[in-house]
Order: C-alpha cells, then sequence, then structure tokens
C-alpha cells in the first residue's frame, strides 16, 4: 500500500488549525515554577527550575509554545566571535498569554491583549525577573528559552490569534521577505506578471518566493544546486526551477532559464546566496535593463508598524492559498534539547529550527 505521507500531513493541517500543542488552549493555574535555559558556559546551556514572575505594570505573562533559533543565536551559544555580544537571544518566540498586570496592555495596533491571547513580540526578550537571571550578576536565562517569559507592552507585542503555531513563529521572518517584495515594487516598479529569477533556495530564497507569492507574482524561477531545495521551491510558489551544475555550465543555465521564461531572460533577478562571482552570475538571467536585487547583506530589515501589517497580510494569504510555509521548519526540538538545537543551526542542516514547549 502506497502511503503518501505528505499529503496526510497537508490534510491534516487543513482540518486542524495548529495552536500551541495542537489543540485550543486550556487555561489553568499559573504553577509557582516554570523551566528556564540558562547559558552557563560556552556551548552549554542548563535547564534549571525557576520562579514564574509576577507581571507588573504594563506586563503580560505568556506561556511559550515555540520559538525559533536563530544564527544570531548560535553564535551567542558558541561564542566564537571576539568581543561579539548578541544583544538579545531568543527572539522570535510565541505564546498564550495566562496572566496580565496591574494595567492594560495594548498590541502594536491598540487592540488591548486579554489572558488566552496568542501573541509574539518583535522587541527584545531578555528577562529581568529574580529567578530568572542577570547577565552581569551570573548565567543568563535568555529570552524565549523560558516556560514562562514577561512581555512589557514596549516590546512591541502583536496579538495573533487568527494564525497557527508554525505561522506565529515564521511571523518575524514573514515581516522581513514581504517588506523586502514591498522595497523592490518601490525601487523598480514591477508589474505582477514580471519575469522573476530567484539566486539560491537556501531559507531566504524560498521565504521570498513565497513572498513574490503572496503579493501576487507567479512567473518566478528557482535557481539552486539542490534538487530538494528546488521541489519545495516549486510548493511555495515558483512557477519553474533551474538545476545549478557544473556539467551543465552557465550558458546552459541561461539558456534554461530563458526556455523557462519563453525564450527571454528575468526583468528581476533577487541574489539570496553568496555566489564566488558576485552579482556578475546573477547578472546573466537577466535583460538588458533589468535589474538585481541583492539580499545577501547581513544587515537585519528595520521594521516598522507597516511591515508588521505586512507580515501578518502574508502569513494570513499564504493559508489562504495553501502555501505549506510549516515545510520551512524541518527541526523541531523540545526546551530540555536546546543544546541539540543550537548545533543543529550552526551545522547548516535544514532551514528553520523550532524548539518547542511541551
Amino acid at each position: 500500500m502506497d502511503v503518501k505521507i505528505d499529503e496526510i500531513v497537508e490534510q491534516v493541517i487543513k482540518e486542524v488549525k495548529i495552536n500551541g500543542a495542537g489543540y485550543p488552549p486550556v487555561r489553568s493555574a499559573v504553577p509557582e515554577k516554570g523551566k528556564a535555559a540558562f547559558l552557563t558556559e560556552t556551548e552549554t546551556y542548563e535547564i534549571k527550575e525557576a520562579d514564574v514572575p509576577e507581571p507588573g505594570e504594563r506586563e503580560i505573562l505568556v506561556r511559550m509554545e515555540g520559538c525559533i533559533v536563530s544564527e544570531s543565536d548560535a553564535q551567542e551559544f558558541l561564542k566564537d566571535i571576539p568581543g561579539y555580544q548578541c544583544p538579545a537571544i531568543g527572539e522570535e518566540g510565541t505564546g498564550i498569554v495566562v496572566k496580565t498586570g496591574t494595567t492594560e496592555v495594548k498590541d502594536v495596533h491598540g487592540r488591548i491583549i486579554k489572558e488566552g491571547d496568542l501573541v509574539t513580540a518583535l522587541g527584545s526578550v531578555n528577562i529581568r525577573k529574580p529567578g530568572y537571571g542577570d547577565r552581569k550578576k551570573g548565567p543568563q536565562s535568555c529570552g524565549w528559552y523560558s516556560s514562562y517569559v514577561i512581555l512589557r507592552e514596549d516590546m512591541k507585542i502583536l496579538q495573533m490569534n487568527d494564525l497557527d503555531l508554525d505561522s506565529r513563529m515564521l511571523y518575524r521572518r514573514a515581516c522581513e521577505a514581504y517588506a523586502s517584495v514591498e522595497r523592490i515594487c518601490k525601487l523598480y516598479k514591477p508589474e505582477k506578471y514580471a519575469k522573476i529569477a530567484v539566486a539560491g533556495c537556501q531559507t531566504t530564497g524560498l521565504l521570498m518566493i513565497a513572498a513574490l507569492k503572496c503579493a501576487g507574482f507567479s512567473d518566478i524561477i528557482a535557481i539552486d544546486e539542490d534538487e530538494e531545495r528546488l521541489a519545495l521551491a516549486l510548493r511555495l510558489g515558483a512557477r519553474h526551477k533551474a538545476v545549478f551544475t557544473c556539467k551543465s555550465g552557465m550558458q546552459g543555465m541561461v539558456e534554461k532559464a530563458k526556455s523557462c521564461f519563453g525564450g527571454e531572460l528575468a526583468d528581476i533577478a533577487l541574489q539570496c546566496v553568496e555566489l564566488p562571482g558576485g552579482n556578475s552570475i546573477v547578472r546573466r538571467f537577466v535583460r538588458a535593463g533589468g535589474n538585481i536585487a541583492d539580499l545577501t547583506k547581513h544587515v537585519r530589515t528595520h521594521l516598522t508598524k507597516e511591515a508588521y501589517g505586512q507580515g501578518e497580510k502574508m502569513l494570513k494569504l499564504a493559508q489562504t492559498a495553501e502555501i505549506p510555509l510549516y515545510r520551512l521548519i524541518t527541526h523541531r526540538f523540545h526546551l530540555e534539547e536546546i543544546n541539540e538545537a543550537n548545533w543543529t543551526v550552526l551545522s547548516g542542516r535544514g532551514h528553520v529550527c523550532a524548539v518547542l514547549n511541551r
């Protein structure tokens, strides 16, 4: 019997909106103790018991459901860059509000946050509460790497009750991707029928393909050396694919792209991966007078209030269009496996690595 696991998983996701552990949130008494990951030494987080902090004025207490381990998190874990100090780690997380403080808290759009709401925060989520540690005084508890976190109103909280867990964890990255698409549209003013080449289908490239699709572009070609990444690119919105191999040569790749675009080259090419020849290689895929958008610069996109709405819009459009963004989360770990999660990110395996609080 040929069981198609991918089809079964997608059907389940269509029928059940994933929320936390896969069920509607259940309100329960907040325990006195929780778990927190303390960075006690290089390459070592220790999971320790800690007092669950009490929310104060303009604060809420959130039970962590899931968070992303980013490359900057992994660099802080490894501490392999002299003088490097990440301002905040364990940032890209989400959870359910279990307790509110003495005054009401509003999200970035002015909505009042209530118990039971699903939220994320786009600002720094370093904990500075008794029992959760302080970098200057000892081992540090790191943002969402805890079973409970305190969020302040100035941390740019966003209510996300109509998004599933995977979408909420990918929210910051969706904001950055959609903001990049909006910036490209302002710079080059492409028509919706524009031919777009995406060079490099690692995490950034795949997110850009999904963002372009959500923005209404459909004539997209994905270029990469890995067949699995190209297959995922097609699932996320690319119409064509071109395998980058030494055998085909540069001219063969260009001819492949032209055949996909009906004998023409791309109007715009997005460089989403570092290449030996820089954007001179990517330029070969673009017609005369076309444009290149270099997205390899390691600078975090400044997210405005407009970008928050764009990210949320992209995630909702992806749900409606059944674009399987959840496939970008290739590794999932329990909070107790935080060290293994960081090593996975450092190894470069997969795309996005998530830590779940179960």
